[in-house]
């Protein structure tokens, strides 16, 4: 009945201590309750050590903005001026609640989304592929058996094409 207590070997082999498993396994939970309280603690400690947090108005308690130099801001409209204080960081800010920019799609014109699939390819197996368009004429065009059409010169042996090679033999 004590075989929580023994696990964790907390308590001496003989069970004197805990003999109600509930009672154990209450203590195991306090104490890995205690054991994470105190590792968060430490892990707190470390990263205020490591990374210093800007913290306006503690009266120069704590200054993490030494030696960082600041470069002058000059806001443009729709952007306004805010200051290391109202921004929390250690140098000015130029800030806009909201920015609209209309959407540049110009560089898109005239291309396309691809080509569908070769029509002799599986239609299972090649549902909604969409496959670039060969950049070759026509008559330099193949198909392999798999999804898309391809030009000649991209016949090269692939791990594909013999992982295929290697299914149509077996």
């Amino acid at each position: 009945s004590c075989w929580a207590a023994s696990a964790l070997s907390l308590v001496s082999r003989d069970c004197t201590v805990f003999c109600e498993p509930s009672v154990t396994m209450k203590f195991a939970v306090l104490l890995a309750g205690l054991l994470c309280l105190a590792n968060a603690g430490t892990l707190k400690t470390r990263a205020a050590e490591k990374y210093p947090v800007y913290s306006p108005g503690a009266a120069g308690s704590v200054e993490t903005c030494e030696g960082i130099t600041c470069q002058p801001v000059d806001c443009k409209s729709p952007f306004k001026y805010q200051s290391p204080e109202e921004a929390g960081t250690c140098c000015p800010l130029c800030w806009a609640d909201s920015v609209k920019v209309p959407e540049d799609r110009s560089w898109a014109k005239g291309m396309t989304g691809g080509v569908g699939m070769n029509n002799n390819a599986d239609p299972i197996l090649c549902r909604d592929v969409v496959c670039l368009a060969p950049d070759c004429p026509e008559y330099d065009q193949f198909f392999d058996g798999r999804c898309c059409t391809k030009c000649k010169s991209s016949k090269t042996v692939t791990p594909a094409n013999l992982a295929k090679d290697f299914k149509e033999m077996n």
